[in-house]
């Protein structure tokens, strides 16, 4: 993935869901037999991302097992790639880096016949030019509509009455209505006639099962009881895509805007990655439910508040994680003590193969890459850190300074760590500068289990440490 893509992970996993058939689709120069090393072990490491994305956003418990959603793989740039050796070159591979991999469990197969041999890929091999003209882009047209015929979800029988809604809301241009529309809405339809069930109740079941399914959002929360949103990536993707991008490419018309009318708080927002509540309201004027949109963005982990410098409402900032610089932070003079790492898996193969001793090859084979989670875990590590520290800072502001991107040097009171993203071994690399890291590796798991909670509950995460106990020995700012 090019780099200003990663900015949009945290988005990504707003918009996935148990209910639908996933394409991951990857370049297969990139992994052919005379692919660069380092090129193709990139590639696999997106593939493996965007896997454990799908599967961990997508698992729900069905029948007492973990049911998650259909996975298509499509080699593309068949006209690059067109050798059927190197197709099953190819599929070897992936079988090999993901079939220890839950997820794997759900990446469908390409039957093909290869001169008089039967032939099976675990990727459709397509040429995108080629188009409809492709037989194997036809096939993967075919095995998703069989993936979808197979689904329990699509035979659920709903009154006429909620589908007639449902088109309403499709065909309304809007991304969003209120509650009391809504209600309003589905009277006209004819709902709230059945008996003992009241049109309040039924409207609640409705927007439950579409929710469900993805088709809208909508939470009974207090700060989003009055808001149904009928369009989740028009309503949230587009306006916090304005403030989660990459700046030096992206400059919209509301970023204009906003550079003009707040340049210092524009500033802050582009060096720091710090939003303020005024430049929120500048920037997302044009959409409307400012704060909905800014509760939504808080609850999901896109920002995460920080200690006002102010008495005035507007005095509220926001970090934004995902938007931090990528240089790296240098080391303190102090030398570090321990090092470790938190480890995020799907349940069961974090309860039954990533327990006791393992090797670092098996969690990356077996582990979910934390990049998007990472960014996510951040932001609670500021907010309980923020938390800690009361209002000690308040004039001053949060000093974000040691955050960065893939790494941030933080503490929770006076138990001093690092946080960083491992990608070589798929997983979050922790350095300690206290004596005892217990009360830190404890905090760590406890947020990193409630972020796994809020955005891929098929995962869970545990902490690991070196063979040798972790003990940090070399010198200052040299790993072991």
């Amino acid at each position: 993935t090019p780099p200003l893509l990663e900015q949009f992970y945290s988005l990504h996993l707003l918009v996935l869901s148990r209910f639908g058939v996933y394409t991951i689709c990857f370049d297969m120069s990139r992994l052919c037999s005379t692919a660069d090393p380092a090129d193709k072990a990139a590639c696999l490491r997106n593939l493996r991302f965007w896997i454990n994305s799908v599967w961990a956003s997508s698992s729900a418990i069905e029948d007492g097992n973990v049911g998650t959603a259909p996975i298509l793989l499509i080699g593309t740039h068949k006209d690059k790639v067109p050798s059927a050796e190197e197709h099953k070159a190819i599929s070897d591979l992936l079988y090999e880096e993901f079939n220890r991999n839950q997820a794997f469990s759900r990446v469908q197969q390409y039957k093909d016949t290869v001169g008089d041999k039967r032939q099976v890929l675990w990727f459709f091999p397509v040429d995108n030019s080629a188009g409809l003209k492709d037989p194997v882009m036809v096939a993967a047209m075919r095995m998703v509509e069989e993936c979808v015929e197979e689904e329990e979800y699509i035979k659920w029988r709903v009154p006429f009455t909620w589908l007639d809604v449902l088109e309403t809301f499709r065909k309304c241009g809007k991304s969003a209505m209120s509650l009391q529309e809504t209600v309003q809405l589905a009277a006209d339809k004819g709902m709230g006639r059945t008996p003992d069930v009241s049109l309040e109740e039924e409207v609640q079941l409705m927007m439950e099962h579409l929710t469900a399914l993805g088709m809208i959002m909508y939470s009974t929360e207090d700060s989003l009881r009055n808001l149904v949103i009928l369009s989740p990536v028009i309503f949230l993707v587009q306006p916090l895509s304005l403030i989660v991008c990459d700046f030096a490419i992206h400059l919209e018309p509301e970023h204009k805007a906003a550079r003009k009318a707040l340049p210092d708080l524009w500033t802050q927002l582009t060096s720091q990655g710090v939003v303020s509540r005024k430049l929120l309201a500048e920037l997302w004027k044009g959409f409307g439910n400012v704060k909905e949109l800014e509760f939504l963005a808080v609850k999901y982990g896109i920002m995460v508040p920080l200690v006002k410098r102010g008495s005035e409402e507007d005095d509220a900032d926001y970090l934004v994680p995902s938007i931090l610089r990528k240089d790296p932070l240098d080391w303190p003079t102090d030398p570090p003590t321990f090092v470790g790492y938190l480890v995020i898996a799907g349940k069961q193969t974090l309860a039954k193969s990533l327990y006791g001793s393992i090797k670092m090859e098996e969690v990356k084979r077996q582990g979910f890459h934390p990049t998007g989670i990472l960014a996510r875990l951040l932001a609670k590590c500021v907010s309980w850190g923020e938390v800690l520290i009361g209002n000690a800072r308040s004039e001053a502001g949060t000093d974000v300074s040691d955050l960065r991107g893939e790494e941030a040097q933080l503490s929770f009171g006076s138990h001093v760590f690092r946080i960083s993203l491992a990608a070589d071994q798929g997983c979050i690399r922790v350095v300690f500068f206290v004596g005892n890291p217990l009360e830190v590796v404890h905090t760590l798991t406890r947020l990193c289990s409630e972020v796994l909670a809020e955005c891929a509950p098929g995962l869970a995460c545990g902490f690991c440490v070196p063979a040798d106990g972790g003990k940090w020995e070399g010198a200052s700012g040299e790993e072991r």
